[in-house]
């Protein structure tokens, strides 16, 4: 009966698990709220001089103390360290390295001089010691740790819960697909069934006992379960890359879900189209294949696709010539206020990214403008955090005084306008940009449409051109120049 509905069962939860789970829940509190009455009367009973963590079961328990203490394993499996000054994190012991995995460093070469983590920092350029790092435990985990970033204002370490960091981010934002312009419903429902393996395959239907055979129809070699049919068939592979949209290798250790969404999250926006279009010709052509015994061949089916896109994709394009006139565009700021707009430009194969940022008054004239380039960037989020504090920084040395910071980058003005603690992966950029705000008079954030970030935009694309920062004073690159030009004329008029 506890076995989840996607796998046959009714999908009742394992009363001894679940709690487990909520008594984990108050040893969370225990290390996330050290304040609150409940942490206090039980750190000074049971771990007066030490953590939740590293706490003795002792002698005569009560039974509350003994029940969360037990639960402690399933803590100790997710929890791992947001990397700060790296004072409080052993290189060693603690689970600390970001992505999938035990997060524990896999030991080449273990000095016993180097034990915290803040000895893998270079103090003067606030950077990581790479030769160290890569003497110490190779290539591969200097790739992971160089996406760590570090703050100038080196706050402390934190815990955090695993199972929340940028997995989690990625799977939410990988779902843009769902919600994508120009793509039918019948699609975005299609692809919702996908996701969370709500469709009657084969593999599902054998184990409701509605189909004895449950073997591929369309290559006849594996079991038609979602993950064979979207993922690892061979018919798959090749109308995906005859579409322009191959597959990426996958990871076992994460669900179908998380892959999926890891997947698309590779993609452009008119990429997770075509491929949102494609698993819809697939199931089609599966179902064409099973009930009616008709098979299409690869080269039709990737002709279908194509034609299918260029078709909705010129609805699209008649609907947005239609929709121009109340297309969002730039503002000026009111009065003295400086708004200055910044975007990411990020290239997910080498994950280098460039931040293009751009400083306009109230007369929409150019103030000032940098970009950026920046290297070790894990994705997208992390690119656009980056370009945001880039822009508080320009900001800041120029010595204006009222500024009101915009960009395209909804999550990262989001948690800049939050009031509680932010724990994800660009954490540390977060509190430097916040920590930065009492150096002016007045500092707003506030998200715009990209239609009204184009400038930024551009500026971002000319980055790529420099291998290092360059700044403008009261003037931009010609070609960024002329959409200023053209977005004064249009905020001016529009206002």
């Amino acid at each position: 009966m506890c076995i989840p509905k996607a796998k046959g069962g009714l999908g009742f939860k394992d009363l001894s698990k679940f709690n487990l789970a909520l008594l984990a829940k108050q040893g969370w509190k225990l290390i996330m709220q050290p304040d609150c009455l409940f942490a206090r009367v039980m750190k000074a009973k049971y771990f007066p001089t030490g953590d939740f963590m590293s706490a003795n079961l002792g002698s005569y328990p009560s039974y509350t103390w003994r029940s969360i203490w037990e639960a402690r394993q399933i803590l100790e499996e997710g929890v791992g360290w947001r990397i700060g000054n790296g004072e409080s994190v052993n290189i060693w012991n603690d689970r600390w390295l970001p992505g999938p995995g035990s997060g524990r460093v896999t030991c080449q070469n273990m000095i016993i001089r180097f034990t915290q983590v803040s000895d893998l920092f270079d103090r003067e350029t606030n950077t990581w010691k790479q030769e160290t790092i890569r003497s110490l435990l190779g290539e591969e985990q200097l790739e992971s740790i160089l996406t760590i970033p570090l703050a100038s204002s080196r706050p402390r370490d934190e815990l955090i819960w695993r199972g929340d960091n940028t997995r989690v981010y990625t799977a939410k934002s990988g779902y843009r697909w769902l919600i994508t312009e120009g793509v039918p419903s019948k699609i975005r429902i299609l692809m919702w069934k996908i996701a969370h393996n709500y469709l009657p395959t084969l593999h599902n239907l054998s184990i409701r006992r509605l189909a004895v055979n449950s073997l591929c129809p369309v290559c006849q070699s594996e079991e038609e379960s979602v993950e064979h049919l979207f993922r690892d068939c061979p018919f798959t592979h090749q109308v995906l890359s005859g579409v322009g949209t191959p597959l990426s290798t996958h990871n076992n250790e994460i669900s179908w879900k998380n892959w999926l969404a890891a997947d698309f999250e590779k993609l452009n926006i008119e990429a997770c189209k075509i491929r949102s279009i494609a698993y819809w010709a697939i199931w089609y052509n599966r179902n064409k294949l099973y009930h009616e015994g008709v098979r299409e061949h690869v080269n039709d089916v990737i002709g279908f696709i194509k034609a299918y896109y260029s078709e909705i994709s010129c609805i699209g394009e008649r609907l947005r010539t239609t929709n121009e006139s109340t297309a969002p565009v730039w503002k000026p700021p009111a009065n003295d206020i400086i708004k200055i707009n910044f975007d990411a430009s990020f290239n997910r194969l080498t994950r280098c990214s460039n931040s293009g940022i751009i400083a306009r008054n109230k007369e929409g004239l150019t103030m000032a403008a940098c970009t950026f380039p920046w290297e070790n960037i894990p994705n997208p989020v992390m690119a656009e955090a980056r370009a945001c504090l880039q822009a508080i920084i320009m900001a800041e040395e120029m010595g204006f005084q009222d500024v009101c910071i915009e960009g395209d980058a909804l999550s990262v003005i989001r948690k800049l306008k939050a009031a509680e603690e932010d724990r994800s992966c660009i954490s540390n950029l977060i509190k430097e940009i916040k920590g930065k705000v009492v150096n002016f008079r007045s500092v707003s954030f506030k998200y715009v449409p990209r239609e009204a970030n184009k400038v930024a935009h551009a500026m971002a694309q000319e980055g790529a051109r420099y291998e290092q920062p360059r700044y403008w004073i009261e003037e931009a690159p010609h070609a960024v120049e002329v959409l200023v030009n053209q977005e004064k004329r249009n905020g001016i008029h529009g206002s």
